[in-house]
């Protein structure tokens, strides 16, 4: 800078003799270039606007904190409610949305797919989803040999079939039927570009949800449970305290656990499910019938075991409708067969004689006791219940002037019909 100043000032004296020689100061030193393009830099913290709930302009039915953080996955059930939960417990708890999020579906590639719209279709534009087509060129035709998209090549392969035809039919000078000329206006319409078919976004959900459906973007799902049994499903999966105090504090019903854990299973989440099959126990004294229902469907064989010994108390003429259809044909025959071979196992025991030994033989009073055997034998059988274990028998009025040695054997015959009721099934 100072030598071009110098040269600059030599120069100017000797053009003009007489100007004031003036020295040209130096301009001050700016701002480095990097300084210049680096972006400025981000607070450590996002602003206080970003830090409340996500789409304020949407009111959630519940969104749970976990670590003093709001969810990032939408869930909408079909009474309208929406969710906001945490992707990472879905993910831990749950196999369908570990699966989901882990195996990206193409569709979910919209972003990447409309970067690479704007560039030409190659072989880079496939590369970039992952699908490899080999490069090849349009054979040589009526209309010249020009460089396609690899997949339009493929796509186009009817085309090609029919403008070979063509030229076979014109070279073999047979006129075309009407049928191939139809069938090559149908093949000759071009097919679609390989980037509307990738950015499709997938159909909104039907009206009638059966199954966890993404709607606008794989963050907001329309699931098939009601906000009430999503929301006792959620609270099985989340950390204790989330919710309630206890986790299986919202399964107030056995309906409610029964959804819940229809749900756990749909999700394959084994936590939900084992949470919901334990709950059931606590209603098989109130619902017998229902809970043995409940088991049969989800197929858990200890709770339905468990279940019959009480639901047999139940004739099968009460038997609701709803559970009829649960436990479904095969467990209707179970409970049914159940109760029938209770019931004539019981009968048959009654059935039985008095015992009897050297001395009922020649004691006069022998026909007392068989007497009081037969009444008590009839009373027992006029309300027998299949769950009945006999112990109606122990209550009998001995008094009379029986026979001690008779009564010993009256004693062993009710000991006999205790002994083999308790060999009866109990259970299915």
């Amino acid at each position: 800078m100072y030598e071009k100043n110098s040269n600059s000032e030599s120069h100017s004296s000797h053009t003009h003799p007489h100007a004031a020689s003036t020295p040209v100061p130096a301009p001050a030193p700016g701002p480095p270039i990097d300084d210049l393009l680096r972006s400025p830099s981000l607070p450590n913290s996002p602003a206080p606007a970003y830090t409340t709930l996500p789409y304020r302009d949407v009111e959630f039915h519940l969104a749970p904190l976990l670590n003093d953080r709001v969810g990032d996955i939408e869930l909408e059930t079909i009474d309208g409610k929406r969710f906001l939960v945490h992707r990472k417990v879905l993910e831990a708890e749950t196999v369908f949305f570990h699966i989901y999020y882990g195996f990206v579906p193409v569709w979910r590639l919209n972003a990447a797919s409309a970067s690479t719209s704007t560039r030409p279709p190659g072989p880079t534009a496939t590369s970039d989803l992952g699908i490899h087509v080999p490069t090849s060129r349009a054979p040589d035709g009526p209309s010249g040999s020009n460089a396609i998209n690899p997949l339009n090549s493929l796509l186009c392969l009817p085309k090609f079939l029919t403008s070979q035809l063509r030229a076979a039919a014109g070279a073999s000078t047979t006129p075309c039927s009407s049928a191939a000329a139809d069938a090559a206006d149908v093949f000759g319409t071009p097919p679609p570009a390989f980037e509307d078919v990738v950015t499709a976004a997938p159909p909104p959900p039907p009206k009638d949800v059966t199954a966890p459906t993404p709607t606008v973007n794989p963050y907001t799902w329309a699931v098939p449970e009601s906000s009430r049994v999503l929301e006792a499903f959620l609270s099985l999966i989340y950390p204790r305290g989330t919710f309630t105090r206890s986790p299986d504090s919202l399964l107030v019903d056995l309906e409610t656990t029964a959804r819940v854990a229809r749900a756990a299973m749909g999700y394959q989440c084994q936590k939900a499910l084992g949470l919901a099959r334990n709950k059931m126990y606590s209603w098989i004294n109130d619902d017998p019938v229902g809970v043995y229902a409940m088991a049969v469907y989800f197929r858990f064989t200890d709770l339905a075991r468990l279940a019959s010994t009480n639901a047999i108390r139940v004739p099968r003429e009460e038997w609701p409708n709803g559970d009829k259809i649960l436990m479904g044909r095969h467990g209707r025959a179970a409970l049914q067969s159940l109760q029938q071979e209770r019931n004539e196992g019981l009968r048959a025991i009654l059935e039985k004689p008095m015992e009897s030994d050297e001395h009922s033989a020649t004691c006069v009073r022998r026909a007392m006791i068989e007497e009081l055997w037969s009444r008590k034998r009839r009373d027992v059988e006029a309300g027998l219940r299949c769950e009945s274990e006999l112990l109606e028998l122990l209550e009998v009025d001995l008094r009379g002037g029986h026979c001690g040695d008779c009564l010993v054997l009256l004693g062993k015959t009710i000991q006999r019909c205790l002994y083999e009721a308790k060999d009866l099934p109990r259970s299915v």
